[in-house]
């Protein structure tokens, strides 16, 4: 039996959630959700963090790199500055920082909105993002994202090690200090999909889960539609691809052209409950650190390229574990409670991919996000929203459009590097 709907969005993530959710406060519009679970979901794999200076410089996702200094990267001369490329962490464009920070500032009244409105507490904490220094190395990374981001002065602060032992006084002594962004924050991201699912779901969207999208429909240039195994044929005006790690498929079934979006495993981890130890987020050139209001401990991540293997690793768990310890000493009596993986959505450029392509209509990207789907899936269902509805944009979407990538030679593969 086919179904109709205004728009239909493929993919039941952070991302597809928030672009739910937005567009059902639209009462005029049929909305349709529908969505696979598959293993390495990576919205259910994430950290939480709204970590938008963090990410925008390359520590968010736990700075997990081969050390600058290491053999193939020494200066023949000794004390020669260490040169930061783009073997390092890097810092992401200007049109990324826009994006990121704006998403940031929509939580707190999305926080009130969702809670008072619908009853979904996605737990909004604000804790800041310390980027904890032990070495010359460390600092002179840190040094570089200050240089690189004197517009954001008045949001980052240094830390000596005193005072980073009064704001954390269980790091380690081994710490030197730290460099604090101080907007950047952290929710619990597996509550924040189910509350823009609930919303939405409470709002009038019709949600369709364990549902694959085996093919899409056309008449001539314009997409019509779906075609699903478990409930046959979907019609709509628009769809969204916010397909995460598999969006590729659904791109080039919708326009002939495969965008280069493919899955970044990472590996995470999570102690059992503690007192609490930590008073905010902490990232290193090791792991990050995220103690949750309930008390337990998350610690990731690892970057890798292994396409759609979700597995865990016992050489990449002990990193993490390692990491973690070296950074917080205490945690090295503590139980793990679970350990598993996750399919990051990455783009060649670190940058999502958003919006129409040329040649096809009724179609619009909302992928590749990478590491900060949770970070940006406020903002993205915003620009959603309004694309669907033909509205001016809060931002300038050009640079993350998909026909950068025909129009422009891709800088580089992703960097997939692991300690």
């Amino acid at each position: 039996m086919s179904k109709f709907y205004d728009v239909i969005i493929a993919g039941g993530g952070v991302i597809g959630a928030s672009c739910a959710y937005q567009l059902s406060k639209r009462k005029d519009l049929k909305v349709a959700l529908i969505d696979a679970k598959r293993p390495g979901n990576a919205t259910r794999a994430s950290a939480g963090g709204l970590w938008a200076i963090g990410e925008s410089v390359g520590l968010g996702c736990g700075v997990i790199f081969f050390r600058m200094m290491s053999a193939n990267r020494k200066r023949e001369t000794q004390g020669a500055a260490v040169a930061v490329d783009a073997s390092t962490p890097h810092i992401l464009p200007e049109s990324f920082f826009d994006f990121a920070l704006q998403s940031n500032a929509l939580y707190p009244a999305l926080h009130r909105e969702l809670k008072d409105n619908h009853g979904m507490d996605f737990k909004f904490e604000k804790t800041g993002l310390k980027f904890v220094i032990y070495d010359d190395e460390d600092r002179l990374y840190a040094e570089h994202i200050v240089g690189c981001i004197p517009h954001l002065a008045d949001q980052v602060r240094w830390l000596d090690q005193a005072a980073l032992r009064e704001t954390e006084p269980s790091v380690s002594h081994e710490a030197r200090g730290a460099l604090e962004f101080l907007c950047d924050h952290q929710v619990s991201p597996f509550r924040l999909a189910d509350a823009y699912m609930e919303g939405a779901r409470q709002n009038g969207v019709d949600i369709f889960v364990n549902t694959n999208v085996t093919g899409v429909l056309h008449h001539g240039t314009r997409v019509t539609g779906v075609q699903t195994t478990e409930e046959g044929v979907f019609h709509c005006k628009t769809l969204i691809n916010a397909g995460g790690a598999w969006a590729a498929d659904l791109s080039e079934w919708a326009t002939g052209i495969r965008i280069p979006v493919k899955p970044v495993k990472g590996q995470i981890l999570l102690t059992e409950r503690m007192p609490k130890i930590l008073n905010g987020c902490l990232t290193t050139s090791d792991c990050y650190v995220a103690q949750k209001d309930n008390g337990e401990i998350l610690i990731g991540s690892t970057t890798e390229d292994k396409g759609f293997d979700v597995t865990t690793t016992y050489p990449e768990i002990a990193g993490l574990v390692q990491g973690a310890v070296r950074c917080l000493p205490e945690l090295k009596d503590v139980n793990l409670k679970r350990t598993w993986a996750g399919l990051r959505p990455g783009s060649p450029d670190e940058l999502p991919i958003l919006g129409p392509m040329r040649g096809v209509e009724g179609y619009l990207n909302a992928c590749g996000h990478f590491r900060t789907g949770i970070l940006t899936s406020a903002i993205t269902g915003v620009l959603l929203d309004k694309l669907v509805n033909d509205e001016p944009l809060p931002l300038d979407i050009t640079p993350f459009l998909a026909d950068r990538f025909e129009t422009a030679p891709v800088k580089q593969e992703l960097e997939l590097e692991m300690a």
